[in-house]
């Protein structure tokens, strides 16, 4: 079964923050963060959703800024936007983005490669395409965003989970990561990636050279072996690390465990080929 978890989360569009509270925009004032309740749809979806996020972020992505809390016996996730700006009046304002379908002109429902929907290597050429001042950083970005989502098994990195984003000081350039879900953590969902990686889509068959053929396929440095087996160790630290933060902090749930030992076995197969 493909079931895109995005598409299935409950949202709240809101401004403000949990504390010391929130607001609802009204009359087209712009929102300033996503509220994502978890309400028995998947189990621990918002604990999975906090801890990818944040090893994303220390495996040195940008992604957007979460937190969890709760609103009575309910977990809920806080999603900061990333594409306001605030001035110093602490006036709101919207920026632009655009997920990858629409800036390649693909409808939403060809998020995913296999129903025509955009490839690493498309992403890759049209980032090269915008020739910003960022180029080489976001491709490099993109590919070790593309990493990180197959070691944490997230299978749901589609289309629309990757955007541009038009900073006003910086111009067009990829977007901070968001949606990064271990769908690997729910086995009633399918594992088939999104975005084939060399021609594979099967996680359980993406060794090195599905990483070298890739490589070939974007026209990246044929030296890309080592630079995925150091950024596969990186990230295991990351998780690691966030792991003990949910054990000290007492958020730490089962499914934690559970998205390392994919990561690691993920990991095992690159190091191994």
């Amino acid at each position: 079964m493909r079931l895109s978890l995005g598409g299935i989360q409950h949202k709240l569009v809101l401004a403000g923050a949990p504390f010391p509270g929130f607001s609802q925009p009204l009359d087209g004032a712009p929102s300033t963060c996503l509220l994502k309740p978890e309400l028995g749809q998947y189990e621990d979806l918002v604990t999975n959703e906090a801890f990818c996020m944040r090893v994303t972020r220390t495996a040195g992505l940008r992604a957007a800024f979460v937190n969890v809390f709760r609103i009575g016996a309910t977990p809920c996730l806080y999603v900061e936007r990333f594409d306001r700006v605030t001035d110093a009046d602490r006036n709101v304002f919207r920026v632009h983005q655009e997920d990858m379908c629409q800036a390649l002109g693909l409808l939403p429902a060809a998020k995913y490669e296999d129903n025509g929907g955009p490839s690493v290597a498309a992403i890759v050429q049209l980032l090269r395409a915008l020739r910003g001042p960022f180029m080489a950083r976001d491709v490099n970005d993109f590919i070790h965003a593309v990493l990180v989502n197959f070691l944490l098994g997230n299978s749901d990195a589609h289309g629309k989970n990757f955007a541009l984003l038009y900073e006003p000081e910086s111009g067009v350039r990829l977007a901070p990561l968001y949606d990064v879900v271990s769908t690997a953590a729910y086995p009633e969902l399918t594992q088939r990636m999104s975005m084939a990686l060399g021609g594979v889509t099967d996680p359980a068959k993406v060794d090195m050279q599905a990483w070298a053929r890739l490589a070939e396929e974007c026209q990246l440095s044929r030296g890309i072996g080592p630079i995925v087996r150091r950024r596969s160790a990186g990230l295991l630290r990351a998780a690691e690390g966030w792991r003990r933060n949910a054990l000290h902090d007492r958020w730490h749930r089962d499914v934690i465990d559970a998205i390392i030992e994919v990561a690691r076995t993920r990991a095992a197969q690159l190091l191994e080929s």
